[in-house]
């Protein structure tokens, strides 16, 4: 390769890094400011993990400089990297969550179910358009400049210092920080993008001691655990002993997208309502998260959601009990919905013995409940497992015309993305439809569990995944996955026990993790203690105060009776209102579900191999 090349190379990277301060920037603007010199000096140095990226990228892909031929691929290369900081930055400052692997699957396999607008789509595909056309023509100003003028490769050298620099005082800040729980410093690192700072307990003490004014082996006041991504684990901790009951019931479980606890009433969901009348109705119930999988997982296993990266990576290993013990009593196991459960490992984790004759998947929510009504029409006196998922309430919130019965619709779905403090009422009538149209669906369930007699040998369980916001708080939240208040956790949870007439009502905070524990015990006739193989409780034998694991799209988060500590910012505030960021936080508590969180790993090792402190 010619040595001009080289540098026209070196100066193409160092121009990308220039313009990445742009999307960067906007990262700094919507973050808490540091207080802190230690924080400053931090959010400063960062500067440098992305140089030394950008650098490391440069060195790799040379090659590609040799030619004519192949230096579009570094330029397209370098695009890309511009584009998705430009996504991730107003994925970001609209819902405060980074765009990751999950979320890019999310957007090619289920573009729709994201309910962006059609306008977000053309103003991203003319921004992809013009941040192409600008690479291509710095690249060309590069080669040409450097041809032209011999531009020197000294300067680029010095640049390449500097961020190595950089990078060195922003890794040794994160290694204290890290160790001795320095909230000042560690808040800043989720708000980064692509952001993976290192961590080390080992040097942590070293640096204290060559550098005891600037990094003092001090700890600070937030107590709180590694975030924990991989794991190794035992589940059960025990061989369960069960033995199915001489007169087995059948479980219905019946789960809406998108779910906020608000809209059960008789107004937006008369069906629904009308069956709560003769059924438990939890007042207080939480999801496992704020987001579809974490609900379904600690929905289907009983466990925290955080377990779900550990039980993700060996499905094969770790499958429910719950399903297991279904289908090793005999128990028809049938699923009834229009969403891929392939997707995240769901279905591998949660149904892996379940035939395909067995698996029931429609375009539609109306074709989903009609699959539904004909099986249950066709269904011997053999108990059978039904789970049925309906997604219409999901945004783009589907329904026909004739269910428009809430006005004024907005003008563009979505449209809350150019203004997150836009006028809720139209969004919200727009969901509410949604749901009446969901609850007619639901209705057709329960006519037809009702007048089959099918009521009175069954445990019938009506939840959503999670539920869904529209700045309730006025703090600019829309949809779900982007906080743990309860706007976007609390969602309805009615259970019928077979052959229950009256309606009960239960204030006590309830779970999704409670729900398998209870069939365990009930309907299954589990002897084993429900914590060898759960971390939910009994629910109709709920403690008086509770402690839960929340998770979300890229972070989890502890509720300690009604108080949220977001694992990932450190940020706290109370579960009803975001705003409200001083609530007490009873650290006993606290560090005890920190234990139980741990319950499932198989031993120590496991754990730091999980922290990455190995």
């Amino acid at each position: 390769m010619e040595k001009r090349h080289f540098i026209a190379h070196g100066y193409f990277t160092l121009w990308v890094l220039l313009l990445s301060l742009i999307p960067l920037a906007s990262y700094w603007w919507v973050m808490p400011t540091p207080d802190s010199l230690h924080g400053q000096l931090y959010l400063i140095s960062s500067l440098g993990y992305y140089g030394l990226l950008l650098t490391i990228a440069a060195l790799v892909f040379s090659p590609l400089a040799s030619t004519a031929w192949t230096r579009p691929l570094y330029v397209l290369l370098l695009t890309l990297w511009l584009l998705y900081l430009l996504i991730d930055a107003a994925t970001f400052n609209l819902y405060l969550f980074h765009v990751d692997w999950i979320m890019l699957e999310m957007f090619v396999m289920d573009f729709e179910g994201l309910g962006l607008p059609n306008a977000v789509i053309f103003a991203a595909i003319a921004v992809a358009i013009m941040v192409g056309a600008g690479c291509w023509w710095l690249s060309r100003k590069a080669y040409h400049i450097t041809t032209q003028h011999a531009l020197r490769a000294q300067p680029l050298f010095w640049v390449a210092g500097a961020m190595l620099i950089l990078f060195a005082v922003n890794s040794s800040l994160n290694i204290w920080a890290d160790k001795y729980h320095r909230q000042e410093v560690s808040y800043i690192a989720p708000y980064l993008p692509v952001y993976r700072p290192a961590t080390s307990s080992k040097h942590a003490a070293t640096l204290a001691r060559m550098l005891p004014s600037l990094l003092p082996a001090t700890y600070g006041t937030m107590d709180r655990a590694a975030i924990q991504e991989k794991s190794v684990v035992r589940y059960p901790l025990e061989p369960l002993q069960c033995e199915a009951p001489s007169q087995p019931s059948s479980i219905i479980l019946l789960v809406v997208e998108s779910w906020q606890a608000a809209a059960l009433n008789p107004e937006v969901m008369p069906n629904v309502t009308r069956f709560s009348q003769k059924a438990t109705r939890f007042e207080q119930h939480i999801s496992g998260g704020s987001a579809t999988i974490p609900g379904l997982f600690s929905l289907f296993y009983g466990l925290h959601a955080s377990y779900y990266p550990a039980f993700r990576a060996t499905p094969a290993a770790n499958p429910s009990e719950f399903t297991e013990t279904l289908t090793d009593q005999g128990v028809d196991v049938r699923a009834f919905t229009n969403s891929n459960l392939d997707r995240f490992s769901m279905r591998r984790l949660i149904f892996p013995r379940m035939p395909n004759s067995h698996f029931y998947h429609a375009k539609t929510d109306a074709a989903v409940v009609n699959q539904f009504v004909q099986q249950h029409q066709q269904t011997t006196t053999k108990p059978h497992f039904d789970f049925v998922f309906l997604t219409s309430s999901h945004s783009p919130y589907k329904y026909p015309e004739d269910f428009a019965r809430f006005t004024p619709l907005p003008s563009v779905k979505g449209g809350y993305a150019f203004n997150k403090q836009a006028d809720s009422t139209p969004y919200k009538n727009d969901y509410h439809n949604s749901l009446f149209y969901v609850d007619y669906l639901l209705g057709k369930i329960l006519d037809q569990l009702e007048k089959s007699g099918a009521l009175e040998n069954s445990w019938v369980i009506v939840t959503g995944d999670h539920a869904e916001e529209f700045n309730e708080n006025d703090a600019g939240f829309w949809g779900h996955g982007s906080n743990f208040t309860r706007w976007q956790t609390h969602t309805p949870l009615l259970v019928h026990a077979p052959g229950q007439k009256v309606a009960r009502h239960e204030h006590k905070a309830s779970s999704h993790q409670d729900i398998v524990p209870t069939l365990m015990q009930e309907a299954l006739g589990c002897k084993t203690a429900r914590e060898a193989y759960s971390t939910g409780a009994n629910l109709f034998d709920l403690p008086n105060n509770r402690s839960l694991v929340m998770s979300s799209y890229y972070n989890n988060a502890y509720w300690i009776e009604g108080t949220v500590l977001d694992r990932s910012t450190g940020k706290q505030y109370a579960w009803g209102d975001i705003k409200n960021t001083r609530p007490v936080l009873d650290k006993t508590k606290l560090h005890q579900l920190q234990d139980e969180e741990r319950r499932f790993f198989k031993d120590t090792e496991s754990r730091a191999l999980l922290s990455g402190k190995h």
